[in-house]
């Protein structure tokens, strides 16, 4: 204990460290409220074993090394070493659909074999988890959400619809 007091006593900054500022969280906005769910999931190394992603669930998601990953079109970038994985993601109407990763690593959708341009990015809330979020403007169908170039084996992952929960116009 002395010494304790005594190593304090030579570094008192030590003792009154600054506040976490991310000690609380703050609540999320639409679409993204659901980001702390729980959820897991493989991503497929296939198109036919990529799990289906839900619109509004967030999976952890566990990925395979990139050299594994049969993607369904080149994706835009990758790094050596690093862990890729494939989702599916089915969409009824034509939706802007953003897709937030808790880690920073390359999103691509594709339809079939054509891939599909981002409409925008960004950065999730402070403190929230979410590194990044690309939107797309997605049609009616099925489609192949591509996680590529992560540096970590795991990765939390959310596909969210702009519109969700919205007021609908009168």
């Amino acid at each position: 204990m002395k010494r304790l007091l005594f190593l304090l006593a030579l570094c008192p900054m030590a003792a009154h460290a600054a506040p976490d500022p991310c000690a609380v969280v703050p609540r999320l906005a639409e679409p993204w409220t659901s980001w702390t769910q729980n959820g897991a999931a493989t991503g497929g190394g296939t198109v036919s074993t990529a799990p289906r992603l839900i619109l509004g669930k967030p999976v952890t998601a566990s990925l395979r090394p990139g050299a594994q990953v049969q993607f369904a079109v080149p994706p835009g970038r990758s790094a050596p070493k690093s862990y890729a994985g494939l989702f599916t993601l089915a969409v009824k109407d034509a939706a802007r659909i953003g897709i937030a990763l808790s880690e920073g690593a390359w999103v691509d959708v594709a339809t079939g074999s054509v891939a599909l341009s981002s409409v925008d990015h960004g950065h999730g809330p402070d403190c929230s988890g979410i590194s990044k979020i690309v939107w797309f403007d997605l049609p009616p169908g099925l489609h192949t959400i591509q996680i590529a170039g992560s540096p970590k084996a795991t990765i939390r992952i959310m596909a969210a619809d702009a519109r969700a929960n919205q007021p609908r116009p009168q």
